[in-house]
């Protein structure tokens, strides 16, 4: 019992650090939440700088391209201005309306894939609503299923508290049980006691009335002596009254009167005597006659008595047999009863490492729920990303609007400074020098317009090269965001798993509640049926007298027998025919009388036998 508390309290305690302990696993998981999802922020981010230093780059790219095949150009424009080429026959202007054409092939091209690309953009935006919805749904559906696991757990915890309201029953039926038997041997070991104190005086009772038939054997044998003693005396008497006259005819002559009458009273003396000798034996015949019936008759009720105690002592082996077998029973049923109290701990340690599970299950669901509720966010925010990201493509398609209606602008320009050219190398021809539609550029402004063309190439370069460190530097968060991400997708890849297990494990628990629910169940009829059973035993086994009566009956026994009680005045005396006794039935009332009327019998024996001793010492 007290490691069976100690084992409650342990569970208690346990139980307690971990109610304790849920609130701050929930704490870290709500903050391992706020952080991934500052992650997930901070990779959103990092992937639009990404994509916005991706366009600006390629902007880049495709403006420096753009410089440096308009420098090229103007390049081999001047050498053919110099050498005095006309616009027909030059290259540059040729390659210029290659160039031009190519720059609006592309603008077409980049439109046409915009157009395209906006149109998967609306696509996988109906995807992820159509998502979305999915994870509404399944987000409700494990809100759902949590909270029928709540109602698990507290269906569990009930049938806990139940389980220890009946393991409770169970030690005081126990101790209950214990009590009896204790009871039980105890009344069994006094009524051995009472019966074997009962067995010696029947038996000492038995010796003596053998010594008092020995002693009626010898005064029988006393009898016989005496009357044959008496039958000798008579027949002496008669042959000396024979032969009385014959010896007085003889003796007349020396024999005086005197001598005749003094003889005639020794005989008469004589004969009284042995009258009185003759009555007091026929006397002592008649009275050893009598006290032979009454040892007979004292005998034969000795036998009987003798039986009785006999099938006493039958009924008290058979009783205490069918104690035994009680006691046999009830200990088996207690063995039973603490298996099954074993086997009803080690499932209440289960159900508590089930509801333990059930709990962290749940916390899970909850987390997981929480997770989805978090993807349902980032749709929605990858969906406002889709948005932005459209709007973007929106922007370049404007942006390449305007750099085709520059390239055409600066297209014209070309073709008016060719045209410009053709007049002023016609005009250099027709020696019209000083004709105002003429242009006039020296070797300064040239170098001062090949320095600014290469100064922004430079330019050009050193802001790609920026762009691509800023790229490389975007890549590196890009990947330390994928780690992360990946981490998170096993993290939660691993809590599907567990919630899975969980519920399987709730549904086993379900499953090995209902198996406890029935085993408890049949142990309970087992248990009322085999209480009926004894109690009906109980009644059968003891019809004189119930347990309590037999209790108050031994503590009086008890008593009496004790020095300090009130002794009766035979040694012989039944314990039932005490007058401490209370009420008992007619059969004891009847041993009473009889027994009193018995011993009332032998004082009159010694009377006898003390007036017989007296006579024969007078």
């Amino acid at each position: 019992m007290m490691m069976m508390m100690q084992r409650r309290k342990c569970i208690d305690q346990e139980l307690e650090k971990l109610q304790e302990e849920i609130p701050i696993f929930k704490k870290q998981c709500e903050e391992s939440e706020e952080a991934k999802m500052q992650v997930l922020k901070e990779l959103d981010g990092t992937r639009r700088l990404i994509e916005e230093l991706k366009l600006n780059l390629e902007r880049a790219q495709t403006e420096e391209q753009q410089a440096r095949q308009d420098s090229e150009l103007a390049k081999l424009r001047v050498e053919e201005m110099e050498q005095g080429i006309a616009d027909e026959a030059s290259i540059a202007t040729k390659a210029q309306l290659e160039v031009a054409k190519a720059r609006h092939a592309s603008a077409v091209s980049e439109l046409q894939t915009v157009r395209s690309e906006l149109e998967q953009l609306r696509a996988d935006y109906a995807v992820l609503v159509s998502e979305r919805d999915a994870a509404v749904r399944k987000a409700e559906e494990a809100v759902s299923e949590s909270k029928e696991v709540e109602k698990c757990v507290e269906d569990l915890t009930v049938e806990l508290i139940t389980m220890k309201q009946n393991l409770e029953a169970a030690h005081a039926a126990h101790l209950e049980a214990e009590d009896h038997r204790i009871g039980a041997d105890l009344a069994r070991e006094q009524d051995t006691l009472y019966w074997e104190e009962e067995v010696k005086k029947a038996k000492d009772e038995i010796s003596r009335l053998n010594q008092q038939i020995l002693s009626a054997n010898e005064l029988k044998s006393d009898l016989q002596t005496a009357s044959a003693l008496l039958h000798d005396l008579k027949a002496e008497l008669a042959a000396y009254m024979e032969t009385k006259p014959q010896q007085h005819e003889e003796a007349d002559v020396g024999i005086t009167h005197s001598g005749i009458q003094a003889a005639v009273e020794s005989t008469r003396r004589e004969i009284e005597e042995l009258k009185l000798q003759a009555e007091k034996a026929a006397s002592e015949v008649n009275c050893l006659r009598l006290t032979a019936a009454s040892l007979e008759t004292e005998l034969e009720r000795e036998k009987a008595e003798l039986a009785g105690t006999q099938q006493r002592e039958e009924m008290v082996s058979i009783i205490a047999a069918s104690i035994e077998a009680e006691l046999n029973r009830t200990r088996s049923d207690i063995s039973l009863a603490q298996i099954k109290e074993k086997e009803a701990r080690e499932r209440m340690v289960e159900l508590t490492k089930q509801l333990q599970v059930v709990a962290q299950d749940a916390n899970q669901a909850k987390s997981l729920a929480e997770t989805r509720q978090a993807e349902l966010w980032r749709a929605k925010e990858e969906a406002e990303q889709a948005k932005a990201e459209a709007n973007t493509i929106d922007n370049q398609l404007h942006a390449v609007h305007k750099e085709i209606e520059a390239a055409k602008a600066a297209e014209k320009l070309a073709l008016a400074a060719m045209n410009a050219l053709e007049e002023s190398e016609s005009a250099r021809k027709n020696k019209e020098w000083d004709s105002p539609t003429g242009v006039k550029i020296s070797l300064e402004e040239y170098y001062e317009l090949s320095k600014q063309t290469h100064a922004a190439e430079e330019e050009a370069n050193a802001r790609i090269a920026a762009a691509m460190s800023q790229i490389d530097v975007a890549k590196e968060s890009e990947l330390k965001s994928m780690k992360k991400l990946e981490d998170v997708n096993q993290q939660l890849a691993g809590k599907k798993k567990a919630l899975e297990t969980a519920v399987q494990k709730a549904e086993e628990a379900k499953g090995g509640k209902l198996a406890v629910e029935q085993e408890l169940r049949k142990w309970r009829e087992v248990h009322e049926e085999r209480r009926r059973i004894s109690e009906s035993v109980n009644r059968n086994s003891c019809p004189r007298l119930s347990f309590e009566d037999r209790k108050e009956h031994d503590a009086s026994i008890l008593h009496h027998r004790s020095p300090k009680g009130n002794v009766h005045e035979s040694n012989h005396e039944n314990p039932f025919t005490q007058e401490g006794s209370v009420e008992h039935e007619p059969s004891l009332e009847a041993t009473k009388t009889t027994k009193k009327k018995r011993r009332s019998f032998f004082p009159r024996i010694f009377m006898f036998l003390a007036r017989k001793k007296s006579s024969k010492t007078a």
